[in-house]
C-alpha cells in the first residue's frame, strides 16, 4: 500500500496510483462509519432498534441515489426518463445525497413516529463520514483545486485526473513526473467537516428545538462548500462546474445554488433557536408490520433498480440493514415479544424472505451468498500482580502490591454475510455485538510478607461493538493460499490495572492472516479475533487443518497470548474448531485455551446459515 503523504520543500506530493481504487474503499468505510455511529446514537436516543434501522436503510437507500441522480448530466436524464434503463455513469456528488437523504426523512419521519428531533441524530455521524470520505478523495485525486504556488500544494502523479487535466491543458511538458502543484481542496472540505463537527458537540448542551442541529450542520457546511469552490478546479467538480454572471458577479452554477441554500438553511436554524419553543424528544413506539412492509418495499425497489444503479457494495450495506430488522422482527415474534397483527406480521416476513432470496445483485454470476447468524456465551479469568517501588528513584525497595483477580463473562453473538466468486474467492462481511461483565476481586498485600492488608469487589460492565470483514485467496484443493482479516472493537473491551489503579480499554484492531494449503495445513496469526477482543485482550499463533475439505469442519491449534502474570505469564495453549453439522446448515465454534493454572478462556458459539440466494 502507498506510503503516507511526502513532504516536499514546495509541496506535498501524494502517492496516488491508478491501480488501487481508494475512493471506493473509503467510500464504504466512510458508510460503514456513518452507520454505526448512527445505530449507536439510535441507541444512546432510546429509538426502537427495528424501526431505526428501517428509518436507516430507507435514507442509506435515497443517499446512495441522489449522489448519482443530480450528477447526471442532462443527456443521461433523457436516457433514463425515456428508456428507463439507469445510465452508466460513475459521477458522484454529496450535495445530491445530502438532499434525497433529507427529503426522506423529511417524508418518513411522520409515517414512523419520529419528532423533529431525528434530523439532529445524523448530523455528527455525517460530519465524521465525510470526512473519511476526504482521505479517499486526497489519495484517488479527483475534487482537486486549481493550481498553486502556495507550499501547501499537492501533486499527483501521471495517470491520476489532475496530471491528465493539466496535461491536456499544456500546462505540463512532456513526461513530466508529477502534476504542478494544486489547491489542496479535499483537505480543506476535510477540516471543514471536523470545524462543522466540532460546533455540534461544543453546543451539545443547548436546549434547541428538534431539527436546529441538522440545520446548523447543514449551513455551515454549505457555507464553507461555498468558498472552497472559490479553490476547486472546474475539471474537479461533478456538478455545477459552469461558471455564470449574474448582476456582475460571476460564480460556477453550485456556487449560485449555495448562495441561496446556505443563508436558508442558516436563517432556519437561527429563527428556531430564536422563536421555536423546545420540546423533549419522543421515542415512536414499535410498529413490527410497518416495518415488515418497509423492508419488503425496499428489497423490490432494490431489485428493480438492477446493477446499473447500484454496485455489489452499496447493494450489500443496504440489505444488510434490512437483514438485520428481519432478524430482529423474527426473534420478536418467536419469543412473543411484541403484540400485534401476527398474521400479517408472518405473512410480511414471508414475502421478505422471498424478495431477499431472489434479489438480484450487480453480477451474474452463478454463486452463493450465505447469512450467518451466531449466538455465544464465554467466560475467562486471569490476574495482576503490582508492586510498586517507593522513595526518591524507587531506591528503597517495595512500597505497596496490588493483585488483581479478574473473572468474566460475555453473551452475544455475529451476522455474517458471506460471498463465495466463481473462482472460489471467499469474502465475508461481519458485525459482532457482544455484552458482559468483569468481577475483579481487589487485594492489598504486605510487599514483604504477602499478608493481605485490605481487599475489595468490583464489577464492572464490558460491551463490544465488533465490525469486521475477512478475504481469501483462490480456494483450491492442495494448492496454497492465503486470507486476511481486518476489523475494529468499540466499546467497553477490559479494564487492566495502571499502579493500581484500573483503566478501561475502549478501542482495539481486530486483525488476522493465514498462509498455507487450506484443506491441509496452513498458518494463522490473529490478534483479538471476535470475543477473544473483550475481556483479555488475546493474541494466537496456530496450525489448522481443513480435514482434507475447503469448505467445511476445521481445526487449530497453538499459542494464545494475553494479559496475566499471576500465574505462568500471559501464554496458554489453544484448541478451537469449526465444526459443521452436516447439511443442516448449523456450526458449532468451540474454543479453549489454558496455562493449567488460574489463566483461561472458553468461548462456544453456535451459528445458521441461510442461504440468499443466487446471483
Amino acid at each position: 500500500m502507498p506510503q503516507l503523504l511526502l513532504l516536499h520543500p514546495l509541496h506535498w506530493a501524494v502517492p496516488a496510483g491508478t491501480g488501487y481504487d481508494f475512493y471506493t474503499l473509503f467510500y464504504l468505510l466512510a458508510f460503514l462509519l456513518n452507520l454505526l455511529l448512527l445505530v449507536w446514537t439510535g441507541h444512546r436516543r432510546g429509538y426502537p432498534m427495528r424501526t431505526w434501522l428501517v428509518l436507516l436503510a430507507c435514507t442509506t437507500l435515497a443517499f446512495i441515489l441522489g449522489t448519482k441522480l443530480l450528477a447526471f448530466s442532462p443527456a443521461e436524464w433523457q436516457q433514463l426518463l425515456h428508456t428507463g434503463h439507469w445510465p452508466d455513469s460513475q459521477a458522484r456528488t454529496v450535495l445530491g445525497g445530502a438532499l434525497a437523504g433529507t427529503l426522506t426523512l423529511l417524508a418518513l419521519r411522520r409515517p414512523f413516529g419520529f419528532s423533529w428531533h431525528v434530523f439532529d441524530a445524523f448530523a455528527l455521524p455525517m460530519c465524521a463520514a465525510l470526512a473519511l470520505q476526504c482521505v479517499g478523495c486526497i489519495l484517488t485525486g479527483c475534487c482537486f483545486g486549481e493550481p498553486t504556488s502556495g507550499g501547501w500544494g499537492f501533486t499527483y502523479p501521471p495517470g491520476t485526473l489532475p496530471y491528465m487535466v493539466q496535461a491536456v491543458q499544456g500546462l505540463l511538458p512532456v513526461g513530466a513526473a508529477h502534476s504542478l502543484p494544486v489547491h489542496p481542496t479535499q483537505l480543506y472540505s476535510l477540516l471543514l467537516c471536523l470545524a462543522v463537527g466540532g460546533v455540534l458537540l461544543l453546543t451539545r448542551h443547548r436546549t434547541w428545538p428538534g431539527g436546529s442541529r441538522r440545520l446548523l450542520h447543514l449551513g455551515l457546511l454549505l457555507a464553507g462548500r461555498f468558498v472552497i469552490e472559490f479553490w476547486r478546479a472546474p475539471a474537479g467538480e461533478q456538478v455545477g462546474a459552469a461558471a455564470h454572471d449574474h448582476l456582475g458577479l460571476t460564480l460556477k452554477q453550485v456556487q449560485w445554488a449555495l448562495l441561496l441554500l446556505a443563508p436558508l438553511a442558516l436563517g432556519g436554524w437561527l429563527a428556531l433557536v430564536r422563536r421555536a419553543t423546545p420540546r423533549p424528544e419522543q421515542a415512536p413506539a414499535q410498529n413490527p408490520v410497518r416495518n415488515l412492509l418497509a423492508v419488503a418495499l425496499l428489497l423490490a425497489l432494490t431489485a428493480w433498480l438492477g446493477p446499473q444503479a447500484l454496485v455489489r457494495p452499496e447493494v450489500l450495506v443496504v440489505k444488510t440493514l434490512l437483514l438485520a430488522v428481519l432478524v430482529l422482527e423474527g426473534g420478536a415474534l418467536l419469543l412473543g415479544a411484541t403484540d400485534g397483527l401476527r398474521p400479517a406480521r408472518v405473512a410480511l416476513a414471508g414475502v421478505v424472505l422471498v424478495l431477499t432470496s431472489q434479489a438480484p445483485a450487480d453480477s451474474a454470476k452463478i454463486r452463493p451468498n450465505t447469512l450467518e447468524v451466531s449466538l455465544g456465551y464465554g467466560n475467562g479469568a486471569f490476574g495482576e500482580d503490582v508492586s510498586t517501588s517507593g522513595g526518591s528513584g524507587g531506591c528503597s525497595g517495595a512500597a505497596t502490591r496490588q493483585t488483581y483477580a479478574h473473572r468474566y463473562s460475555l453473551l452475544g453473538g455475529n451476522v455474517e454475510l458471506h460471498h463465495t466468486n466463481p473462482d472460489n474467492r471467499v469474502l465475508t462481511y461481519g458485525l459482532g455485538i457482544w455484552r458482559g461483565q468483569d468481577q475483579v476481586h481487589y487485594q492489598t498485600l504486605d510487599p514483604t510478607t504477602g499478608a493481605v492488608l485490605g481487599y475489595a469487589d468490583s464489577t464492572f460492565r464490558l460491551l463490544d461493538v465488533n465490525p469486521y470483514f475477512e478475504t481469501s485467496s483462490r480456494l483450491r484443493p492442495g494448492r496454497l493460499g492465503g486470507g486476511f482479516r481486518a476489523g475494529l472493537h468499540l466499546g467497553s473491551l477490559s479494564n487492566y490495572n495502571d499502579e493500581p489503579f484500573l483503566y478501561s480499554k475502549s478501542t482495539s484492531l481486530d486483525l488476522g492472516m493465514w498462509l498455507g494449503v487450506r484443506d491441509v495445513l496452513y498458518a494463522q496469526a490473529d490478534v483479538n479475533r471476535g470475543a477473544l477482543g473483550l475481556g483479555n485482550a488475546t493474541s494466537r499463533l496456530g496450525l489448522g487443518s481443513g480435514l482434507g475439505r475447503l469448505a467445511g469442519s476445521s481445526v487449530l491449534a497453538g499459542l494464545a497470548y494475553s494479559k496475566n502474570n499471576d500465574s505462568g505469564g500471559g501464554r496458554m495453549g489453544f484448541l478451537s474448531a469449526d465444526i459443521r453439522l452436516g447439511r443442516t446448515g448449523v456450526t458449532l465454534y468451540p474454543y479453549g485455551a489454558t496455562d493449567f493454572g488460574r489463566h483461561h478462556q472458553l468461548n462456544l458459539r453456535v451459528g445458521y446459515r441461510l442461504p440468499l440466494g443466487r446471483h
